[in-house]
């Protein structure tokens, strides 16, 4: 997991956004939201490799509006777009544990159709989806579409609501796509993995992280760098591993607001996925 661990382009994590098990103490009778605005985290996955393999693009989008303030990290959490990545010169293995988050009430709006378009490229809809939750504490629908292509790197993207039963102005807005993931180059020396890429016209506050992946797959060790073409895997990261893929995953958040969203985020998360040998 959207990576592959607000609206979030993250799915899955790959990234992926890491889903907890919740508890929260039921809402006092007759409370309402605090809040009429919600939070839009659209996550907006790519990835490619190894090799000339492409899978296709996943896109999800959650609407969030909570009671008893404003939407928190827990909020997040509880409706599935948390981020799990290290600070960047960092590295940590995700928890294999699920973590028990206490929260408030989260709603996942119903905001009508939702549409994501590239330049020169055709339109996906999104489709609502009801939010699977066993605890109780989260309700209403979340909006995803797995298709090829939906943005061009470097291009600008279109996302648009028509207005439904939960914010019922539409919205229509405009953020710039990523270039990909290019040149990603692993050298095994003493310190760790060198890991290299192209950097060229890399966005200002965008992040590299960087997935070891066992043969599962699944992440045992992520680590975050500016994106500056260069980040280096510490040897104490993957003790005991000899070969196996890495993924570097390039993350570019847009922000956005519109009447009855703020804050709204686009993030977008492409990666390409490489095999490495020590």
């Amino acid at each position: 997991m959207f990576m592959r661990a607000p609206l979030l382009l993250i799915g899955a994590a790959s990234s992926s956004a890491l889903v907890a098990c919740v508890g929260a103490a039921p809402d006092p009778v007759g409370s309402d939201p605090t809040s009429s605005t919600a939070t839009a985290i659209v996550v907006v996955e790519r990835t490619a490799g190894p090799g000339d393999a492409v899978r296709g693009d996943a896109v999800i989008a959650r609407f969030i509006r909570v009671r008893q303030g404003a939407v928190d990290d827990p909020a997040l959490r509880i409706a599935g777009v948390a981020e799990d990545i290290p600070a960047p010169g960092a590295c940590f293995a995700p928890s294999e544990s699920t973590p028990i988050i206490q929260g408030r009430a989260v709603e996942l709006l119903d905001v009508g159709q939702v549409v994501l378009a590239g330049d020169n490229s055709k339109s996906t809809v999104l489709l609502p989806r009801s939010m699977p939750d066993p605890a109780g504490v989260v309700s209403g629908v979340f909006y995803s579409s797995r298709t090829s292509d939906v943005f061009a790197p470097g291009s600008r993207v279109s996302l648009r609501s028509s207005g439904g039963a939960d914010l019922l102005d539409g919205f229509s807005v405009s953020v710039t796509a990523p270039r990909d993931v290019g040149d990603v180059n692993v050298t095994s020396v003493a310190s760790g993995l060198e890991v290299s890429w192209d950097a060229t016209d890399a966005a200002e506050h965008d992040l590299v992280y960087v997935d070891i992946l066992s043969p599962a797959p699944r992440v045992v060790m992520r680590c975050t760098s500016a994106d500056d073409g260069n980040l280096l895997v510490p040897q104490s990261a993957i003790a005991g591993i000899d070969e196996g893929q890495l993924a570097v995953h390039r993350l570019h958040k847009e922000s956005f607001k519109a009447k009855g969203i703020e804050p709204g985020e686009v993030r977008f998360d492409v990666a390409r996925v490489v095999t490495f040998r020590r």
